[in-house]
């Protein structure tokens, strides 16, 4: 027995995590409330600092432990359940990743713990974690800081454009800088969404969407670069009968990375492609050109974060290889596939994306006519915005659309303005010193006539976060800068109905 007793100390006292035998105490209600230790090991000491602990409860040792480690013990103990588990002990000045186990044939049973120092590892992942925080403040403060310029300047194109004021090199000019500007636009916003899913924090609001009306209005936003590209756009898109699941706002996003890539990557007077069939459970959507292909070696590779498919090409080809990335993350979020084909370099490639279908809710033609036509107003319509130019020129943009425009530079002067001249839609930014976007928006609805006031957070700040505090402010609608005479139609068109 001596011998048995003396083997079974060398093997305890020879782990190098520290392990304790306990006994739980429990309260009148049966909940772990304290525990007494009967033995330890050597490594004891050296992982919790605690000496002489046999014989000795933990609430003696240390009296601010925190009570959740009696109660986990507690429901080991009377269960018989093991349990890992990781928690801090801020007292001693340890984290810990723990093993306990009950011993013996009856409840309450001795716990066998068996545990390790895991602070340091702890500490890393608080410092990534901080450091992933405060990136993702700084991306999103960056895209607020420079979409306001982009909006401004965007409106004045915009202006410029409807009121026919450009002419001469500046015809050509002019939308050599529109095309500029929509992609530094993407490519911001390609950045912020890869910095949201990569953090988990992509909301998708899935509704029944039928695909082949989604693609055509994709389409239909891109064909005028296909006819300034020289490259012919051939359609094979069959009716959708059964539709997808999905975030329409997500999907059209994806569609147009996927054509904006095919654009991107085929040569004037190159063909692309884009069909839509069904097969058997799924929408399946391909998008194929005669570009430059891609080698099979880098085919596995294609949808990696910053990659180039050309890198000997790569400087005339534009973009950060961020698109791809988040096509491929945005499908596989709807439980769907993407995935690339090529015969090799000068030989074209194909993009496949699969989404699970659905039998879709039709919509009538007419009821789309009549949001249309419910969308084109004339409204009056009041725009608050700190930013004078941007306001200036999103009002003057709106003005053009065939709107009653007033303009105001603060919160407090858009609430007087407001119930002076009852307008029908209020488009307010959020970021504006004094009284804030969101304040002005509560404020509105507690007007006489609130209710039924049509309000559109109109903001460089674009994160789910950020829509949702819009929502729960009672915005109508968010719009981030910046923003088009399209996008400002299309808004109206979401509040009309």
């Amino acid at each position: 027995a001596q011998e048995m007793q003396d083997k079974y100390r060398s093997l305890f006292d020879s782990i190098d995590a520290g392990f304790c035998v306990i006994d739980v105490i429990f309260d009148a209600q049966g909940k772990g409330v304290d525990y007494v230790f009967r033995e330890v090991n050597r490594a004891f000491e050296h992982h919790t600092g605690i000496r002489d602990a046999i014989g000795r409860t933990m609430c003696s040792i240390a009296s601010g432990h925190e009570p959740s480690w009696y109660e986990i013990y507690g429901e080991i103990a009377t269960s018989g359940t093991p349990r890992r588990f990781e928690q801090a002990a801020e007292q001693l000045g340890f984290y810990y990743d723990v093993y306990a186990f009950p011993i013996g044939t009856s409840a309450p049973y001795p716990l066998g713990v068996l545990f390790s120092d895991i602070s340091h590892r702890k500490l890393e992942q608080r410092a990534l974690e901080e450091d992933s925080r405060r990136k993702t403040e700084f991306i999103a403060m960056l895209a607020h800081e420079l979409r306001n310029p982009l909006a401004t300047v965007t409106s004045g194109l915009q202006v410029m454009s409807m009121a026919d004021c450009v002419s001469g090199p500046g015809k050509t000019v002019a939308p050599m800088i529109e095309r500029q500007l929509r992609q530094t636009t993407q490519l911001l916003d390609d950045l912020l969404d890869i910095n949201r899913i990569t953090l988990g924090k992509v909301l998708l609001r899935k509704t029944g969407v039928a695909l082949d009306a989604l693609a055509r209005e994709v389409l239909e936003a891109y064909s005028p670069q296909f006819v300034q590209a020289g490259k012919l756009l051939v359609c094979n898109i069959a009716p959708d009968d059964h539709g997808v699941w999905a975030d329409p706002i997500r999907i059209n996003q994806v569609l147009g990375n996927l054509i904006g890539n095919a654009l991107k990557f085929t040569d004037t007077g190159g063909r692309i492609e884009i069909e839509l069939t069904r097969e058997q459970d799924e929408s399946v959507l391909r998008v194929r050109d005669d570009g430059v292909g891609i080698e099979a070696s880098q085919l596995d590779n294609i949808f990696e974060l910053f990659a180039q498919v050309d890198p000997a090409h790569q400087a005339s080809h534009e973009g950060l290889g961020v698109g791809m990335t988040l096509a491929k993350e945005l499908v596989e979020l709807h439980d769907g596939s993407l995935h690339a084909y090529s015969e090799g370099l000068g030989r074209g490639a194909v993009f496949e994306m699969r989404l699970p279908s659905l039998q879709a809710q039709s919509q009538g033609d007419e009821g789309m006519n009549a949001r249309q036509a419910l969308g084109m107003g004339p409204y009056k319509i009041l725009v608050v915005d700190d930013n004078r130019d941007a306001a200036d020129s999103i009002s003057m943009v709106m003005e053009l659309l065939g709107h009653e425009v007033t303009t105001c530079y603060s919160g407090q002067e858009g609430l007087d303005t407001a119930a002076a001249l009852s307008p029908h839609v209020v488009f307010t930014d959020i970021g504006m010193p004094g009284m804030d976007g969101h304040e002005v928006c509560r404020r509105l609805r507690d007007q006489p006539g609130g209710d039924g006031l049509r309000i559109v957070a109109l903001t460089g700040w674009g994160a789910d976060g950020d829509r949702q505090k819009t929502q729960e402010a009672g915005f109508d609608h968010h719009l981030v800068k910046p923003v088009t005479a399209e996008s400002l139609k299309q808004a109206l068109v979401q509040v009309a109905t």
